[in-house]
Protein backbone atom coordinates (compact mmCIF):
# COMPACT_ATOMS: atom_id res chain seq x y z
CA UNK A 1 0.00 0.00 0.00
CA UNK A 2 1.42 3.90 -1.14
CA UNK A 3 1.98 5.32 2.09
CA UNK A 4 3.42 8.43 0.28
CA UNK A 5 6.57 9.26 2.08
CA UNK A 6 8.35 9.78 -0.83
CA UNK A 7 5.97 12.91 -1.15
CA UNK A 8 7.14 14.78 1.70
CA UNK A 9 8.94 17.30 0.19
CA UNK A 10 5.89 18.87 -0.72
CA UNK A 11 6.00 19.94 2.19
CA UNK A 12 7.99 22.43 1.98
CA UNK A 13 7.93 22.75 -2.13
CA UNK A 14 4.16 22.64 -2.71
CA UNK A 15 3.67 26.88 -2.62
CA UNK A 16 6.53 26.49 -5.22
CA UNK A 17 5.36 24.03 -7.21
CA UNK A 18 1.83 24.95 -7.03
CA UNK A 19 2.66 28.31 -8.32
CA UNK A 20 4.56 26.94 -11.27
CA UNK A 21 1.52 25.29 -12.57
CA UNK A 22 -0.62 27.88 -12.20
CA UNK A 23 1.79 29.96 -14.25
CA UNK A 24 1.72 27.05 -16.72
CA UNK A 25 -2.41 26.96 -16.83
CA UNK A 26 -2.61 30.84 -17.49
CA UNK A 27 -0.44 30.72 -20.78
CA UNK A 28 -2.81 27.95 -21.75
CA UNK A 29 0.43 25.29 -21.20
CA UNK A 30 0.62 22.17 -19.72
CA UNK A 31 3.89 20.35 -17.31
CA UNK A 32 4.73 16.57 -17.01
CA UNK A 33 4.26 15.22 -13.56
CA UNK A 34 7.14 12.45 -13.42
CA UNK A 35 7.66 11.08 -15.99
CA UNK A 36 4.40 9.25 -16.86
CA UNK A 37 1.60 12.19 -16.79
CA UNK A 38 0.57 15.68 -18.60
CA UNK A 39 -1.92 17.77 -17.24
CA UNK A 40 -3.20 20.53 -18.47
CA UNK A 41 -6.30 23.05 -19.01
CA UNK A 42 -6.25 22.35 -22.62
CA UNK A 43 -7.33 18.90 -24.72
CA UNK A 44 -3.93 16.36 -25.38
CA UNK A 45 -4.15 14.16 -28.54
CA UNK A 46 -1.63 11.42 -29.10
CA UNK A 47 -0.72 10.13 -32.54
CA UNK A 48 -0.37 5.83 -32.35
CA UNK A 49 2.89 6.31 -34.76
CA UNK A 50 4.31 8.54 -31.83
CA UNK A 51 3.02 7.62 -28.35
CA UNK A 52 5.74 8.78 -26.55
CA UNK A 53 4.90 12.50 -27.92
CA UNK A 54 1.69 14.60 -26.31
CA UNK A 55 0.23 17.70 -28.44
CA UNK A 56 -1.63 20.02 -26.13
CA UNK A 57 -4.17 22.01 -28.10
CA UNK A 58 -3.61 25.08 -26.70
CA UNK A 59 -6.89 27.33 -28.05
CA UNK A 60 -8.91 24.16 -26.66
CA UNK A 61 -10.10 23.86 -23.45
CA UNK A 62 -10.90 20.85 -21.61
CA UNK A 63 -13.88 21.82 -19.95
CA UNK A 64 -15.17 23.17 -23.39
CA UNK A 65 -14.56 20.38 -25.04
CA UNK A 66 -15.48 17.12 -22.97
CA UNK A 67 -18.35 19.22 -21.14
CA UNK A 68 -19.68 21.70 -23.20
CA UNK A 69 -18.81 24.59 -20.08
CA UNK A 70 -19.24 28.09 -20.89
CA UNK A 71 -16.30 29.43 -18.60
CA UNK A 72 -12.83 28.32 -19.73
CA UNK A 73 -9.99 27.43 -17.46
CA UNK A 74 -12.44 25.42 -14.91
CA UNK A 75 -11.53 21.82 -15.99
CA UNK A 76 -7.69 20.29 -15.16
CA UNK A 77 -7.06 17.85 -17.73
CA UNK A 78 -4.80 14.35 -16.13
CA UNK A 79 -3.23 11.68 -18.28
CA UNK A 80 -0.81 9.36 -16.95
CA UNK A 81 0.38 6.74 -19.77
CA UNK A 82 1.08 3.17 -19.73
CA UNK A 83 0.94 -0.19 -21.71
CA UNK A 84 -1.65 -0.62 -23.78
CA UNK A 85 -4.36 -2.79 -22.29
CA UNK A 86 -7.42 -3.36 -20.31
CA UNK A 87 -6.84 -2.29 -16.58
CA UNK A 88 -9.41 -2.78 -13.42
CA UNK A 89 -10.63 0.84 -13.47
CA UNK A 90 -12.15 0.26 -10.47
CA UNK A 91 -9.11 -0.58 -7.80
CA UNK A 92 -7.41 2.84 -9.66
CA UNK A 93 -10.61 4.52 -8.56
CA UNK A 94 -9.99 3.14 -5.16
CA UNK A 95 -6.26 4.02 -4.95
CA UNK A 96 -7.38 7.54 -6.05
CA UNK A 97 -10.05 7.78 -3.01
CA UNK A 98 -6.40 6.56 -0.98
CA UNK A 99 -4.56 9.31 -2.23
CA UNK A 100 -7.02 12.25 -2.24
CA UNK A 101 -7.80 10.97 1.99
CA UNK A 102 -4.56 10.85 2.55
CA UNK A 103 -3.47 14.45 1.35
CA UNK A 104 -6.47 15.62 3.48
CA UNK A 105 -4.26 13.67 6.48
CA UNK A 106 -1.93 16.50 5.92
CA UNK A 107 -2.95 20.06 7.03
CA UNK A 108 0.34 21.65 6.10
CA UNK A 109 -0.45 21.22 2.14
CA UNK A 110 -3.58 23.24 2.29
CA UNK A 111 -3.58 27.25 1.37
CA UNK A 112 -6.01 29.29 2.18
CA UNK A 113 -8.41 26.52 3.71
CA UNK A 114 -11.86 28.83 4.78
CA UNK A 115 -15.28 28.08 4.96
CA UNK A 116 -15.77 26.60 1.32
CA UNK A 117 -12.15 24.74 1.29
CA UNK A 118 -13.30 21.20 0.18
CA UNK A 119 -13.87 17.53 1.71
CA UNK A 120 -12.30 14.67 0.65
CA UNK A 121 -15.75 13.64 -0.26
CA UNK A 122 -16.76 16.56 -2.29
CA UNK A 123 -13.43 16.63 -3.85
CA UNK A 124 -14.06 13.43 -5.27
CA UNK A 125 -17.56 13.77 -6.48
CA UNK A 126 -15.54 16.53 -8.73
CA UNK A 127 -13.40 13.86 -9.95
CA UNK A 128 -13.98 11.72 -13.28
CA UNK A 129 -12.32 8.73 -14.90
CA UNK A 130 -11.97 7.11 -18.03
CA UNK A 131 -9.90 4.08 -18.92
CA UNK A 132 -9.77 1.35 -21.68
CA UNK A 133 -12.08 -0.91 -19.66
CA UNK A 134 -14.70 1.78 -18.26
CA UNK A 135 -14.88 4.60 -16.08
CA UNK A 136 -17.24 7.23 -14.31
CA UNK A 137 -17.11 9.44 -11.66
CA UNK A 138 -14.69 8.69 -9.28
CA UNK A 139 -16.95 8.38 -6.01
CA UNK A 140 -20.05 7.02 -8.31
CA UNK A 141 -21.01 3.29 -9.69
CA UNK A 142 -18.10 3.63 -12.04
CA UNK A 143 -20.43 1.72 -14.53
CA UNK A 144 -19.70 4.15 -17.81
CA UNK A 145 -17.55 4.90 -20.48
CA UNK A 146 -18.37 1.52 -21.63
CA UNK A 147 -18.89 2.61 -25.04
CA UNK A 148 -16.39 0.66 -27.67
CA UNK A 149 -14.54 4.01 -29.12
CA UNK A 150 -14.23 5.21 -25.85
CA UNK A 151 -12.48 2.14 -24.16
CA UNK A 152 -10.45 2.18 -27.10
CA UNK A 153 -9.53 5.66 -27.48
CA UNK A 154 -8.51 4.89 -23.32
CA UNK A 155 -5.91 1.70 -23.75
CA UNK A 156 -2.86 3.43 -23.35
CA UNK A 157 -3.67 5.83 -20.28
CA UNK A 158 -6.05 6.97 -17.70
CA UNK A 159 -7.67 9.69 -17.99
CA UNK A 160 -9.18 12.23 -15.24
CA UNK A 161 -10.81 14.91 -15.37
CA UNK A 162 -11.36 17.34 -12.69
CA UNK A 163 -12.46 20.70 -10.99
CA UNK A 164 -9.89 21.37 -8.29
CA UNK A 165 -9.75 24.76 -6.37
CA UNK A 166 -6.00 26.31 -6.83
CA UNK A 167 -5.24 25.95 -3.02
CA UNK A 168 -5.61 22.39 -3.75
CA UNK A 169 -4.00 21.25 -6.37
CA UNK A 170 -1.02 19.57 -4.69
CA UNK A 171 -3.45 16.57 -4.14
CA UNK A 172 -2.54 16.29 -7.87
CA UNK A 173 0.96 14.60 -6.67
CA UNK A 174 -0.89 12.28 -4.33
CA UNK A 175 -3.31 11.01 -7.28
CA UNK A 176 -0.91 10.49 -9.69
CA UNK A 177 1.45 8.50 -7.12
CA UNK A 178 -1.56 6.39 -6.42
CA UNK A 179 -2.48 5.66 -10.19
CA UNK A 180 1.29 4.73 -11.02
CA UNK A 181 1.59 2.47 -7.87
CA UNK A 182 -1.80 0.53 -8.59
CA UNK A 183 -0.69 0.04 -12.32
CA UNK A 184 2.34 -1.20 -11.52
CA UNK A 185 0.66 -3.88 -8.90
CA UNK A 186 -2.04 -4.88 -11.52
CA UNK A 187 1.33 -5.57 -13.73
CA UNK A 188 0.92 -2.99 -16.63
CA UNK A 189 3.85 -1.19 -17.59
CA UNK A 190 4.05 2.68 -17.04
CA UNK A 191 5.10 4.46 -20.10
CA UNK A 192 7.75 7.95 -20.28
CA UNK A 193 6.47 10.80 -22.20
CA UNK A 194 9.38 11.87 -23.68
CA UNK A 195 8.05 15.03 -25.39
CA UNK A 196 5.37 17.67 -25.22
CA UNK A 197 4.28 20.04 -27.90
CA UNK A 198 1.90 23.05 -27.63
CA UNK A 199 -0.12 23.36 -30.74
CA UNK A 200 -2.39 25.37 -31.77
CA UNK A 201 -5.60 23.08 -33.43
CA UNK A 202 -7.62 24.08 -36.34
CA UNK A 203 -11.26 24.18 -35.98
CA UNK A 204 -12.58 21.92 -33.13
CA UNK A 205 -11.59 18.92 -32.24
CA UNK A 206 -13.33 15.82 -32.75
CA UNK A 207 -14.29 13.83 -29.85
CA UNK A 208 -17.02 12.15 -31.29
CA UNK A 209 -15.15 8.78 -29.98
CA UNK A 210 -15.38 10.42 -26.18
CA UNK A 211 -18.88 10.83 -26.15
CA UNK A 212 -21.04 8.99 -23.90
CA UNK A 213 -23.64 8.69 -21.10
CA UNK A 214 -21.59 9.97 -17.75
CA UNK A 215 -22.82 10.12 -14.28
CA UNK A 216 -20.35 13.88 -13.80
CA UNK A 217 -20.49 16.35 -11.62
CA UNK A 218 -19.19 18.69 -14.31
CA UNK A 219 -21.26 19.14 -16.63
CA UNK A 220 -22.28 22.59 -17.20
CA UNK A 221 -25.55 23.35 -14.71
CA UNK A 222 -28.86 22.22 -16.56
CA UNK A 223 -26.65 20.60 -19.34
CA UNK A 224 -26.79 16.96 -19.84
CA UNK A 225 -24.55 14.90 -22.16
CA UNK A 226 -27.86 13.16 -23.62
CA UNK A 227 -28.52 16.63 -25.54
CA UNK A 228 -26.18 16.83 -27.45
CA UNK A 229 -27.62 13.92 -29.52
CA UNK A 230 -31.19 15.38 -30.11
CA UNK A 231 -32.41 12.85 -32.49
CA UNK A 232 -32.44 10.49 -29.70
CA UNK A 233 -34.40 11.79 -27.08
CA UNK A 234 -37.98 11.17 -27.10
CA UNK A 235 -40.62 14.20 -26.39
CA UNK A 236 -40.68 13.96 -23.46
CA UNK A 237 -37.01 14.63 -23.13
CA UNK A 238 -36.46 17.22 -25.91
CA UNK A 239 -38.93 19.34 -23.61
CA UNK A 240 -36.76 18.97 -21.12
CA UNK A 241 -33.78 19.92 -23.26
CA UNK A 242 -35.64 23.06 -24.37
CA UNK A 243 -36.68 23.74 -21.20
CA UNK A 244 -32.71 24.05 -20.21
CA UNK A 245 -31.97 26.18 -23.14
CA UNK A 246 -34.70 28.64 -22.32
CA UNK A 247 -33.49 29.05 -18.57
CA UNK A 248 -29.77 29.48 -20.21
CA UNK A 249 -31.53 32.77 -21.92
CA UNK A 250 -33.38 34.12 -19.06
CA UNK A 251 -37.24 32.09 -19.52
CA UNK A 252 -39.12 30.91 -22.49
CA UNK A 253 -40.60 33.82 -23.47
CA UNK A 254 -37.24 35.61 -24.06
CA UNK A 255 -35.89 32.72 -26.13
CA UNK A 256 -39.09 32.60 -27.94
CA UNK A 257 -38.43 36.58 -28.81
CA UNK A 258 -35.31 35.85 -29.24
CA UNK A 259 -34.85 33.28 -32.05
CA UNK A 260 -37.97 35.03 -34.03
CA UNK A 261 -35.98 38.44 -33.85
CA UNK A 262 -32.73 36.89 -34.92
CA UNK A 263 -34.11 35.12 -38.01
CA UNK A 264 -36.48 38.28 -39.26
CA UNK A 265 -34.19 41.48 -38.46
CA UNK A 266 -31.10 39.80 -36.78
CA UNK A 267 -30.91 41.45 -34.05
CA UNK A 268 -31.88 41.11 -30.10
CA UNK A 269 -35.35 42.68 -29.09
CA UNK A 270 -34.27 45.71 -26.77
CA UNK A 271 -36.17 44.50 -23.52
CA UNK A 272 -34.02 41.46 -22.99
CA UNK A 273 -30.92 42.71 -24.40
CA UNK A 274 -30.04 43.14 -20.67
CA UNK A 275 -30.76 39.42 -20.01
CA UNK A 276 -29.54 37.49 -23.04
CA UNK A 277 -25.99 40.06 -22.91
CA UNK A 278 -23.73 40.42 -26.26
CA UNK A 279 -24.96 39.92 -29.81
CA UNK A 280 -22.24 37.85 -30.85
CA UNK A 281 -21.82 36.15 -27.62
CA UNK A 282 -25.75 34.83 -28.50
CA UNK A 283 -24.96 34.02 -32.47
CA UNK A 284 -21.90 31.73 -30.43
CA UNK A 285 -23.95 29.99 -28.16
CA UNK A 286 -27.28 29.09 -31.06
CA UNK A 287 -24.67 27.83 -33.32
CA UNK A 288 -23.37 25.68 -30.80
CA UNK A 289 -26.26 24.32 -29.91
CA UNK A 290 -27.56 24.19 -33.79
CA UNK A 291 -30.12 26.46 -33.25
CA UNK A 292 -29.58 28.62 -36.10
CA UNK A 293 -27.12 29.11 -39.34
CA UNK A 294 -26.58 31.46 -41.99
CA UNK A 295 -28.74 31.48 -45.12
CA UNK A 296 -27.42 34.53 -47.88
CA UNK A 297 -26.40 36.32 -45.44
CA UNK A 298 -29.17 36.09 -42.92
CA UNK A 299 -29.60 34.26 -40.07
CA UNK A 300 -32.00 31.19 -40.81
CA UNK A 301 -33.23 28.27 -37.92
CA UNK A 302 -31.78 25.09 -38.63
CA UNK A 303 -34.01 21.86 -38.62
CA UNK A 304 -33.53 21.56 -35.49
CA UNK A 305 -34.28 25.15 -34.54
CA UNK A 306 -37.49 25.36 -35.97
CA UNK A 307 -38.59 22.27 -33.66
CA UNK A 308 -37.22 24.12 -30.51
CA UNK A 309 -39.23 27.01 -31.77
CA UNK A 310 -42.21 24.93 -31.63
CA UNK A 311 -41.61 23.39 -28.83
CA UNK A 312 -41.50 26.53 -27.31
CA UNK A 313 -45.13 27.57 -28.17
CA UNK A 314 -46.53 24.56 -28.43
CA UNK A 315 -45.66 23.08 -24.73
CA UNK A 316 -45.46 26.66 -22.94
CA UNK A 317 -46.59 25.33 -19.55
CA UNK A 318 -44.68 22.41 -19.15
CA UNK A 319 -41.53 24.49 -20.06
CA UNK A 320 -42.39 26.88 -17.16
CA UNK A 321 -42.57 23.65 -15.02
CA UNK A 322 -39.51 22.21 -16.04
CA UNK A 323 -37.76 25.48 -15.54
CA UNK A 324 -38.85 26.08 -12.12
CA UNK A 325 -37.93 22.68 -11.48
CA UNK A 326 -34.61 22.98 -12.82
CA UNK A 327 -34.16 25.81 -10.03
CA UNK A 328 -35.31 24.53 -7.41
CA UNK A 329 -34.34 21.55 -7.69
CA UNK A 330 -30.49 22.80 -8.90
CA UNK A 331 -27.92 21.08 -7.73
CA UNK A 332 -25.60 22.20 -5.68
CA UNK A 333 -21.82 20.96 -6.55
CA UNK A 334 -19.62 22.75 -4.41
CA UNK A 335 -17.73 25.48 -6.00
CA UNK A 336 -14.56 27.76 -4.47
CA UNK A 337 -14.02 31.04 -4.32
CA UNK A 338 -11.10 32.28 -5.37
CA UNK A 339 -10.78 34.31 -1.87
CA UNK A 340 -12.43 34.46 0.99
CA UNK A 341 -11.74 36.98 4.25
CA UNK A 342 -13.90 38.35 7.24
CA UNK A 343 -16.25 36.83 9.67
CA UNK A 344 -19.96 37.40 10.26
CA UNK A 345 -20.61 39.43 13.17
CA UNK A 346 -21.18 37.20 16.35
CA UNK A 347 -24.67 36.52 17.90
CA UNK A 348 -25.87 38.79 20.66
CA UNK A 349 -27.39 37.47 23.61
CA UNK A 350 -30.85 38.89 22.40
CA UNK A 351 -30.67 36.83 19.01
CA UNK A 352 -30.45 33.33 20.26
CA UNK A 353 -33.59 31.10 20.25
CA UNK A 354 -36.37 32.55 21.74
CA UNK A 355 -38.41 30.76 24.06
CA UNK A 356 -42.23 30.83 23.17
CA UNK A 357 -44.94 31.26 25.70
CA UNK A 358 -46.61 27.86 25.39
CA UNK A 359 -45.48 25.36 28.14
CA UNK A 360 -45.95 21.34 27.99
CA UNK A 361 -45.47 18.64 30.64
CA UNK A 362 -41.95 17.58 31.55
CA UNK A 363 -41.37 14.49 29.46
CA UNK A 364 -40.07 10.94 30.97
CA UNK A 365 -36.56 11.08 31.38
CA UNK A 366 -36.27 14.68 29.61
CA UNK A 367 -33.56 16.94 31.04
CA UNK A 368 -35.27 19.96 32.31
CA UNK A 369 -33.65 23.71 31.69
CA UNK A 370 -36.13 26.21 31.37
CA UNK A 371 -39.22 25.35 33.88
CA UNK A 372 -42.19 27.55 32.99
CA UNK A 373 -42.55 28.13 36.86
CA UNK A 374 -46.26 30.14 36.64
CA UNK A 375 -47.35 27.41 34.92
CA UNK A 376 -45.72 24.13 37.40
CA UNK A 377 -47.32 26.31 40.37
CA UNK A 378 -50.70 26.15 38.91
CA UNK A 379 -50.42 22.20 37.63
CA UNK A 380 -49.42 21.70 41.41
CA UNK A 381 -52.73 23.58 43.05
CA UNK A 382 -54.90 21.83 40.78
CA UNK A 383 -53.63 18.58 41.40
CA UNK A 384 -53.94 19.14 45.13
CA UNK A 385 -57.51 20.62 44.98
CA UNK A 386 -58.27 18.01 42.50
CA UNK A 387 -56.96 14.65 44.43
CA UNK A 388 -57.04 14.31 47.61
CA UNK A 389 -54.63 12.62 49.73
CA UNK A 390 -51.75 13.72 47.48
CA UNK A 391 -48.81 15.20 48.87
CA UNK A 392 -48.00 18.71 49.15
CA UNK A 393 -44.87 20.48 46.97
CA UNK A 394 -43.85 19.98 43.85
CA UNK A 395 -44.13 16.37 41.64
CA UNK A 396 -42.39 15.88 39.09
CA UNK A 397 -45.41 15.51 36.93
CA UNK A 398 -46.63 18.64 37.84
CA UNK A 399 -43.43 20.56 36.41
CA UNK A 400 -43.74 22.16 32.84
CA UNK A 401 -41.36 23.19 30.54
CA UNK A 402 -41.32 26.34 27.67
CA UNK A 403 -41.95 24.85 24.37
CA UNK A 404 -38.44 26.32 22.28
CA UNK A 405 -38.88 28.15 18.68
CA UNK A 406 -36.50 26.61 16.21
CA UNK A 407 -33.71 29.73 15.74
CA UNK A 408 -35.33 31.05 11.94
CA UNK A 409 -32.77 31.90 9.08
CA UNK A 410 -32.32 35.66 8.44
CA UNK A 411 -34.61 37.29 5.97
CA UNK A 412 -32.46 37.94 3.06
CA UNK A 413 -31.98 41.96 1.25
CA UNK A 414 -30.22 41.69 -1.95
CA UNK A 415 -27.95 44.72 -3.09
CA UNK A 416 -27.48 44.16 -6.45
CA UNK A 417 -25.50 46.33 -8.80
CA UNK A 418 -27.29 47.19 -11.60
CA UNK A 419 -24.75 49.18 -13.74
CA UNK A 420 -24.33 48.58 -17.02
CA UNK A 421 -20.88 45.78 -16.96
CA UNK A 422 -23.94 43.74 -15.70
CA UNK A 423 -25.77 43.38 -18.86
CA UNK A 424 -25.64 39.74 -19.81
CA UNK A 425 -24.37 36.42 -18.57
CA UNK A 426 -23.71 38.21 -14.66
CA UNK A 427 -27.35 40.07 -14.27
CA UNK A 428 -28.62 36.60 -15.26
CA UNK A 429 -26.72 35.16 -12.95
CA UNK A 430 -28.01 37.14 -10.37
CA UNK A 431 -31.76 36.84 -11.70
CA UNK A 432 -31.67 32.69 -11.09
CA UNK A 433 -30.51 33.69 -7.74
CA UNK A 434 -32.96 35.60 -6.84
CA UNK A 435 -35.65 33.07 -7.87
CA UNK A 436 -33.94 29.93 -6.64
CA UNK A 437 -33.94 31.47 -3.23
CA UNK A 438 -37.85 31.90 -4.06
CA UNK A 439 -38.48 28.46 -4.38
CA UNK A 440 -35.73 26.74 -2.70
CA UNK A 441 -35.46 28.78 1.03
CA UNK A 442 -38.58 29.91 2.16
CA UNK A 443 -37.66 32.87 3.76
CA UNK A 444 -38.88 36.93 3.07
CA UNK A 445 -36.62 38.27 0.20
CA UNK A 446 -36.02 41.59 -0.74
CA UNK A 447 -34.47 43.17 -3.63
CA UNK A 448 -32.98 46.23 -4.41
CA UNK A 449 -30.88 47.60 -7.72
CA UNK A 450 -28.37 50.71 -7.97
CA UNK A 451 -27.44 52.17 -11.14
CA UNK A 452 -26.54 56.08 -12.45
CA UNK A 453 -28.19 57.70 -9.57
CA UNK A 454 -30.80 55.71 -8.64
CA UNK A 455 -31.27 53.14 -5.77
CA UNK A 456 -34.48 51.03 -7.02
CA UNK A 457 -36.51 49.03 -5.04
CA UNK A 458 -37.87 45.63 -6.48
CA UNK A 459 -38.93 43.40 -4.12
CA UNK A 460 -39.93 44.44 -0.81
CA UNK A 461 -39.95 42.26 2.19
CA UNK A 462 -42.10 39.20 0.57
CA UNK A 463 -42.58 35.89 -0.47
CA UNK A 464 -44.78 35.86 -2.92
CA UNK A 465 -43.94 34.14 -6.18
CA UNK A 466 -45.53 36.30 -8.22
CA UNK A 467 -44.18 40.06 -6.88
CA UNK A 468 -40.78 38.34 -6.88
CA UNK A 469 -41.12 37.10 -10.77
CA UNK A 470 -42.36 40.46 -11.31
CA UNK A 471 -39.89 42.34 -9.02
CA UNK A 472 -37.21 40.15 -10.93
CA UNK A 473 -38.44 41.41 -14.37
CA UNK A 474 -38.40 44.72 -13.99
CA UNK A 475 -34.48 45.02 -13.40
CA UNK A 476 -32.87 46.03 -16.61
CA UNK A 477 -28.82 46.95 -16.14
CA UNK A 478 -27.54 50.48 -17.16
CA UNK A 479 -24.88 53.24 -16.04
CA UNK A 480 -22.82 53.98 -13.49
CA UNK A 481 -21.77 52.50 -9.50
CA UNK A 482 -23.65 54.49 -7.22
CA UNK A 483 -22.26 52.21 -4.49
CA UNK A 484 -22.58 54.70 -1.93
CA UNK A 485 -26.16 55.02 -2.10
CA UNK A 486 -27.25 51.98 -2.90
CA UNK A 487 -25.83 51.20 0.97
CA UNK A 488 -27.11 53.89 2.46
CA UNK A 489 -30.50 53.81 0.76
CA UNK A 490 -31.03 50.14 1.42
CA UNK A 491 -29.99 50.67 5.39
CA UNK A 492 -32.88 53.11 5.14
CA UNK A 493 -35.27 50.39 3.75
CA UNK A 494 -33.96 47.69 6.44
CA UNK A 495 -35.52 50.84 8.94
CA UNK A 496 -38.50 51.83 7.42
CA UNK A 497 -39.49 48.15 7.03
CA UNK A 498 -38.28 47.46 11.06
CA UNK A 499 -36.10 43.93 9.30
CA UNK A 500 -34.31 43.02 12.62
CA UNK A 501 -33.17 39.61 11.66
CA UNK A 502 -31.88 40.34 8.17
CA UNK A 503 -28.92 39.08 6.08
CA UNK A 504 -27.53 42.10 3.58
CA UNK A 505 -25.89 40.82 0.40
CA UNK A 506 -24.43 42.94 -1.83
CA UNK A 507 -23.52 41.76 -5.33
CA UNK A 508 -21.16 43.96 -7.25
CA UNK A 509 -18.57 43.43 -10.45
CA UNK A 510 -17.35 46.67 -9.44
CA UNK A 511 -16.04 50.15 -7.72
CA UNK A 512 -18.10 52.76 -7.17
CA UNK A 513 -17.84 55.57 -9.80
CA UNK A 514 -20.57 57.75 -8.67
CA UNK A 515 -20.16 59.89 -5.18
CA UNK A 516 -22.85 60.84 -2.71
CA UNK A 517 -21.66 63.08 0.00
CA UNK A 518 -17.99 64.00 -1.22
CA UNK A 519 -16.09 64.15 -4.31
CA UNK A 520 -14.54 60.61 -3.71
CA UNK A 521 -17.25 57.85 -4.63
CA UNK A 522 -15.16 55.33 -2.77
CA UNK A 523 -14.45 57.43 0.33
CA UNK A 524 -18.50 57.77 0.19
CA UNK A 525 -18.80 53.71 -0.27
CA UNK A 526 -16.75 53.18 2.81
CA UNK A 527 -18.80 56.08 5.16
CA UNK A 528 -21.84 54.34 4.09
CA UNK A 529 -20.38 50.46 4.94
CA UNK A 530 -19.57 51.65 8.30
CA UNK A 531 -23.26 52.05 9.12
CA UNK A 532 -23.84 48.79 8.58
CA UNK A 533 -21.34 47.86 11.25
CA UNK A 534 -22.62 50.49 13.34
CA UNK A 535 -26.40 49.44 13.09
CA UNK A 536 -24.87 45.56 13.88
CA UNK A 537 -26.36 44.17 10.65
CA UNK A 538 -25.00 40.78 9.06
CA UNK A 539 -23.30 41.58 5.95
CA UNK A 540 -21.65 39.61 2.99
CA UNK A 541 -20.65 40.34 -0.29
CA UNK A 542 -19.69 38.65 -3.50
CA UNK A 543 -17.00 40.57 -5.65
CA UNK A 544 -14.69 40.03 -8.92
CA UNK A 545 -10.92 39.87 -8.92
CA UNK A 546 -9.87 42.92 -10.09
CA UNK A 547 -11.83 44.65 -7.53
CA UNK A 548 -10.79 42.84 -4.60
CA UNK A 549 -8.48 45.49 -2.26
CA UNK A 550 -10.87 47.96 -2.64
CA UNK A 551 -13.71 45.30 -1.32
CA UNK A 552 -11.60 43.82 1.54
CA UNK A 553 -11.71 47.72 2.66
CA UNK A 554 -15.39 47.86 2.49
CA UNK A 555 -15.79 44.28 4.08
CA UNK A 556 -13.48 45.07 7.23
CA UNK A 557 -15.16 48.59 7.83
CA UNK A 558 -18.69 46.71 7.34
CA UNK A 559 -17.96 43.93 9.65
CA UNK A 560 -18.46 40.82 7.30
CA UNK A 561 -17.79 38.42 4.68
CA UNK A 562 -15.98 38.75 1.39
CA UNK A 563 -16.38 36.20 -1.18
CA UNK A 564 -14.36 36.94 -4.52
CA UNK A 565 -14.68 34.96 -7.78
CA UNK A 566 -13.67 35.08 -11.04
CA UNK A 567 -16.96 35.73 -12.78
CA UNK A 568 -20.67 35.60 -11.58
CA UNK A 569 -22.01 32.22 -12.14
CA UNK A 570 -25.44 31.38 -11.05
CA UNK A 571 -23.84 28.37 -9.72
CA UNK A 572 -21.26 29.46 -7.32
CA UNK A 573 -23.83 32.66 -6.33
CA UNK A 574 -26.50 30.20 -4.76
CA UNK A 575 -23.79 28.05 -3.45
CA UNK A 576 -21.98 31.37 -1.55
CA UNK A 577 -25.34 32.88 -0.55
CA UNK A 578 -26.15 29.23 1.04
CA UNK A 579 -23.42 28.79 2.60
CA UNK A 580 -23.21 32.27 3.65
CA UNK A 581 -27.02 31.78 5.24
CA UNK A 582 -25.70 28.96 7.21
CA UNK A 583 -22.77 30.46 8.32
CA UNK A 584 -24.22 33.85 9.33
CA UNK A 585 -27.37 32.12 11.09
CA UNK A 586 -24.59 30.37 13.22
CA UNK A 587 -22.89 33.54 13.92
CA UNK A 588 -19.18 34.33 13.86
CA UNK A 589 -16.70 36.44 15.27
CA UNK A 590 -14.28 38.40 14.74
Amino acid sequence: MNDFRHLAFLRYDSHRLVKSMLTEFRMGRGLRIGETTVISRRVHVIYPQEPEEVKIIINQDAGCAFYSRLKKNEILHVDTFHEIGEIDHRKIAEAIKQAVHEYFRNPMLHHGRGLLFPTAGELLDLIDMQTGSGGGRVSGSLNYGRKYSLRKAHYNHVHLAAMLPDNCLAVVFYIVSAIEEELTNQGIEIRKVERIFHLEGKGKADLSPYSSIFDSHLNETGRRPADRDWKSLNQESRVDAVASMAEEFGGRVNMAKLLESLTSSGSIPPDIRSDVGDLDEVIERLTFLQLIGREMGKFALTPKGTEVQSILTSYASEIEAAIRRLIRKMPIVRRFPQHEEGRFRKKAQGDAPRIAKTARRLREGEWCDTIAIPETVVTSLVRRKTLEGTPPGFLREDIQVYRRRPLSPPEICLLIDASASMVGRRIRAAKYLIRHLTMACRVKISVLTFQERDVKIHIASTRSKKAIEEGVKRIQPQGLTPLAAGIADTLEFIKARKLKDVLLILITDGIPTMNRWTADPARDALTAAKSIADKKITFMCVGLQPNRDFLSRLVDVAHGKLYIVDEFDKDILVNLVRAGRRESAKGGHR
